[in-house]
């Protein structure tokens, strides 16, 4: 299915202007020459249909705004399994249509710790994944004991209860600061019990380590069980597609009837 989205979307940014320059050919040269009541040929007819609306959310998806299904329950609890949502286009800097690379914002303008970003997989760019960010461009981060430093500084955690799903893992609110007073605080999840990361294992390397430039460290918030930077490494910068801004619906509500709290939340 992801691999059919992504074809699906190089698709449309191709046929934008191959269509375009159909009836661009037609206006100016084929028309000339083509009797008042001659049936237009398919191919022209065809970009007449869709070109329009190619055009229109083709723009839509690779400048304004894109939805996206997530899948698993990675970010629980900020994000669950079957919430859809919406990423923002403009936040982590405006990008060209299929090389992704920045077009008025320098790699890393516009990035934040805490912020939720979507990004292409690093090891299968053609899939989507959804993760926070939690390191930028020279941060040294480390991870022992479910407890996370960030710049020798340890991130504020509060255990608040037990989880949603399943029950035996727990919720704790995270604190992450940003610049200066400013601070990010959000929910994680995590298991009362050692994780193969608590004790080493299938690490992408040992903490602690320093983000690169012009790349980021991302982890899910369902700590224990979210497979992000600890395993496969950092996201490169023109691998960022957008800021995951809200949940606009929710399939379980739709199938299941269910989750339905969840539509129009904002996510932080």
């Amino acid at each position: 299915m992801a691999h059919l989205l992504y074809y699906l979307s190089i698709s449309m940014i191709i046929a934008t202007p191959i269509t375009g320059f159909i009836l661009l050919i037609d206006k100016f040269f084929l028309k000339k020459n083509r009797a008042k009541d001659t049936k237009l040929p398919w191919y022209i007819d065809w970009s007449s249909f869709l070109f329009p609306v190619v055009a229109f959310v083709s723009i839509v998806r690779c400048f304004i705004g894109e939805p996206f299904t997530v899948p698993t329950g990675s970010m629980q609890p900020t994000i669950y399994g079957g919430d859809m949502i919406i990423a923002d286009k403009w936040s982590f800097g405006m990008r060209y249509p299929l090389t992704n690379e920045r077009i008025f914002s320098k790699a890393g303008e516009g990035v934040n710790r805490g912020d939720i970003a979507i990004f292409k997989y690093p090891e299968e760019p053609r899939i989507n994944y959804v993760k926070r960010i939690i390191g930028i461009p020279g941060d040294v981060i480390d991870y022992k004991n479910k407890r996370l430093t960030i710049n020798q500084i340890e991130v504020g955690l509060k255990d608040i209860g037990n989880a949603r799903d399943p029950e035996t893992d727990r919720f704790a609110t995270e604190t992450i600061g940003i610049n200066g007073d400013l601070k990010n605080e959000h929910s994680i999840q995590f298991t009362p019990y050692s994780s193969p990361a608590d004790m080493g294992l299938g690490l992408h390397q040992s903490f602690p380590l320093t983000v690169p430039d012009g790349m980021y460290f991302a982890m899910g918030d369902n700590r224990d069980n979210s497979l992000d930077s600890r395993f496969w490494g950092f996201v490169p910068d023109i691998y960022i597609i957008g800021k995951a801004h809200f949940i606009w619906m929710n399939y379980n509500c739709v199938l299941k009837f269910r989750d339905c709290s969840r539509i129009f939340t904002t996510l932080k």
